[in-house]
This record gives C-alpha cells, structure tokens and sequence, in this order.
C-alpha cells in the first residue's frame, strides 16, 4: 500500500512565495492498494488537490472511481465540479460519505453545482455518479476486494481474519471508519491491506483531546502510517483556536507514542503558514515526543507535501 498525497492545505487553497515546499491544495489523496480491482482508484476528498488527481487518473486510463468522503466544508469538496472525472460520463464514480440531518454527498454535490453558483447543473452529470450515505460512523465499514470491487461489511465480518471464496477478507483492503472531534459528521477512515498486513490512518479534522478515548486508541493502534491534522501550533491552539476542530503537533505525537503508530504525517497546513512555519510544527511534536522519552521516535515524524508518495 502507498500513498499520494494531492492535497494537504486546510481553510482555503493558496499560492504565493513561502509555500513551496508543502504546497497549496486543499485535501484530497489517493489511496493505492493491489487489492483494488484493476482499473479502480481510490480517493479520500474532494478538495482542490482532486483537479490534478483527476488529471493523473485520466493519463492513467483508470476506468472507475471510489471516493471517500470525510465531510463537506468547503475545503474538502471545491474541487468536485472542477475535477475532469466529474464529467466523464465513462467513467463511474461512487461516493461513499456520511448522511447527518438528512444531508449526504449527494444532497451536497447538488447543492454545489446549481445556479446561481456553478454554471453546470449536477443533474448534467449525476448518471454516472452513485452516492452511499454512511449513517452509522463508527460501525459502517467497506471491503474492497481486488475481483469483486465494493460492498458494506458488517462489523462481526470485521473480525474474521480468514474464510472461503472469492470475497475472503484476507484478500481485502478493509475500511474501518470513526467520528472525528469536528463540528458537523467527520469521518477518519482506517485502511486495512489484509494480505499484507500494512495499516494506514487519516484523521484529518480533528481537535486536541485530553484523554484518547478507547475508540479512538482502537482506530489508531498499530497503525504503520497515521496522517493527522496539525493544523496549529500550541501557542496558537492555546490562545485563540481551541474549538476549531483542529489539531497540533504534539498532540499528534502523543498518538504516535501511545498508540504504537509507525511513522506521522502531519497535515492540513494552515494556510496561513509558509513552510517554515509547518516545520516548526513538526519541531513541536518532535520536542514532544523527546520530552516524554521517545526521542528516537521523532525520526518518524514528517510533514505532508502537495504530490508526496508515500509508501505504508
């Protein structure tokens, strides 16, 4: 399994000097995987980072697309009615997202491209895009299976680690899911290679917590890769961005120590900040972990950038 990361910008995509280095796009990254049927790509977010996604996919010739939704601010769905793949009548697209007041990614998706705010309507292009609602984060979970393509598990399935025929879960990437601390449905999704037994987490849009709830522990456990927000520094959360719904670098790094996660990627850059400022949260969470006795493990810590591969 690897990673490639198109987006890591929260709040609103950017472009001016200082911002080289981690880049300018909102979130979106793509999820790459052998237990993917061939053909299929695998999204996480629609933000501004989906445009060159998209562009990547079609000189590919993928022929299908999963997306995976975390929620709908707008950082995380600007990219939707500009991505080429929304007009690809060829190719089928199915959003999987979560549903709160009644409001799921298709309720969104419509809602973006209409009048007087798009000037096409999702109507134009809504054949070829299936919408699943996730009304139950935290127990809803996919199997992905590299012949049999997508399909909901149920979460007794979850736990079994062999069986018989062609959709045995050794054979698939598992797709956990948990609520974020973030206003509205937000969604952390777990990706589980089964044949080989990488773990990958993102847990974007997450505010700081005192405890870790078990929840929480459980979704991150073990993981090999967590990619988390860390949008602020302590100074700033402490003084005025408490309640955002974002997170810090230490507090990401107290995930990594407790939580046994292999390697941190931090993301959702403020795009306030120019990479210096995004190495300084790095920093943080390294100090963090050097001060509660897991110096060595701040080697592990890594900022995002625009168009990072990563592997698991």
């Amino acid at each position: 399994m690897r990673i490639t990361v198109y987006g890591t910008r929260g709040g609103t995509p950017i472009a001016r000097p200082g911002i080289r280095h981690y880049g300018g796009n909102t979130t979106c990254l793509r999820v790459h995987s052998t237990c993917l049927p061939v053909g299929t790509a695998l999204l996480v977010d629609a933000g501004t980072g989906i445009v060159p996604a998209s562009f990547d996919l079609l000189a590919e010739g993928i022929r299908r697309i999963v997306l995976l939704m975390t929620h709908y601010h707008h950082d995380h769905t600007l990219g939707f009615p500009l991505a080429p793949h929304t007009f690809d009548q060829a190719v089928p697209i199915d959003v999987h997202g979560p549903r709160e007041h009644g409001i799921g990614p298709r309720q969104v998706f419509q809602a973006l491209m209409s009048a007087p705010f798009f000037p096409v309507d999702y109507a134009v292009v809504a054949g070829h895009i299936t919408c699943h609602d996730l009304d139950a984060v935290g127990t809803d979970a996919l199997v992905i299976h590299p012949r049999d393509g997508v399909r909901r598990a149920d979460p007794g399935e979850l736990e079994r680690r062999a069986g018989a025929g062609p959709d045995a879960l050794q054979e698939c990437l598992v797709v956990r899911t948990h609520r974020t601390v973030h206003s509205g449905c937000t969604v952390s999704y777990r990706f589980e290679e089964r044949p080989t037994g990488k773990v990958a987490v993102l847990l974007t849009d997450h505010e700081d917590a005192e405890a870790l709830p078990p929840d929480l522990r459980r979704h991150v456990s073990d993981a090999d890769l967590l990619i988390q927000d860390a949008q602020y520094t302590r100074a700033q959360y402490r003084a005025r961005t408490a309640g955002f719904g974002h997170g810090t670098g230490d507090h990401a790094a107290r995930l990594l120590k407790e939580c046994d996660v292999g390697r941190l990627g931090l993301t959702h850059h403020d795009p306030m900040a120019n990479d210096p400022d995004v190495d300084a949260i790095v920093g943080e969470a390294r100090t963090w972990l050097a001060d509660n006795g897991a110096a060595a493990r701040g080697g592990a810590v890594f900022a995002c950038a625009d168009y990072q591969v990563i592997e698991v």
